[in-house]
């Protein structure tokens, strides 16, 4: 079975440590289930900046989608 996301099964496969202040903020924004909108207005960017951000997150922990991202954080520690 392919894990959904290789971060979690392989230690060292993608590093947490790539994540930057921003990113772990960003990440607990969308933990506590915050709007793009939302994430925006706290974190002083655009909308579609939020957008860029969660994607690039996404690929640095390997999540195939934004709605299993938090998961993924979860099992690596970082939430």
């Amino acid at each position: 079975m392919t894990p959904l996301h290789p971060a979690a099964e392989e230690p060292g496969a993608r590093a947490p440590a790539t994540l930057n202040r921003r990113d772990l903020e960003l990440l607990r924004r969308l933990a506590d289930g915050q709007s793009i909108a939302a994430i925006a207005a706290a974190m002083s960017i655009s909308r579609n900046t939020a957008r860029t951000r969660i994607r690039r997150v996404q690929r640095k922990l390997g999540a195939p989608g934004r709605a299993s991202l938090v998961d993924v954080a979860k099992d690596l520690g970082l939430l």
